[in-house]
């Protein structure tokens, strides 16, 4: 099951802001833990743009 962080300090959830994504094992899964994340949180607006993963296999993913 992937985790997902929010980088914003005030925990905001808007265009520009940059979720982190850990446990998923592939990008599809990373963004659609994603739009789950925003849908639960009524965010279904936003748009996400395409993950950039790091070597530890974290996504990051900016809100749109």
């Amino acid at each position: 099951m992937p985790n997902i962080e929010n980088l914003d300090e005030a925990g905001k959830l808007e265009p520009g802001v940059v979720l982190k994504v850990t446990g998923a094992a592939s990008e599809n899964d990373a963004i659609l833990a994603v739009e789950n994340y925003l849908r639960a949180n009524r965010k279904e607006q936003l748009e996400v743009a395409v993950p950039e993963r790091d070597e530890d296999g974290v996504f990051a993913i900016r809100l749109e």
